[in-house]
């Protein structure tokens, strides 16, 4: 892990984000996760089930990810990690996913 205090996600990079209440889990119950159109067939693969339709979003992941660099340039807790990058509010939490090529 490593702490940021300048960092921008390239969202071509991101498979999936996530929003949801901070200090809650991230399992989707308190929040919603949201995949990448072109990493669909990917993350179904990564997690072990499918990653339906309904699932999957290029526009929620597009703003996600800009609301995400936007905190992190206004100096929110940033932490970076090699497979994801999260970044919380004092209500919410968001974290981007990064594609993974195994």
């Amino acid at each position: 892990m490593q702490l940021m205090e300048a960092y921008t996600i390239d969202l071509q990079n991101v498979m999936s984000t996530y929003s949801g209440q901070r200090f809650k889990c991230a399992c989707g119950c308190a929040g919603k996760h949201t995949y990448a159109k072109q990493y669909q067939e990917l993350a179904s693969k990564s997690r072990g089930y499918e990653v339906t339709d309904d699932e999957v979003s290029d526009r929620g992941v597009k703003i996600i990810v800009n609301k995400m660099n936007k905190l992190i340039t206004e100096g929110y807790q940033t932490e970076v990690y090699d497979d994801f990058i999260s970044v919380d509010t004092d209500e919410r939490v968001y974290v981007a996913y990064f594609r993974k090529d195994k």
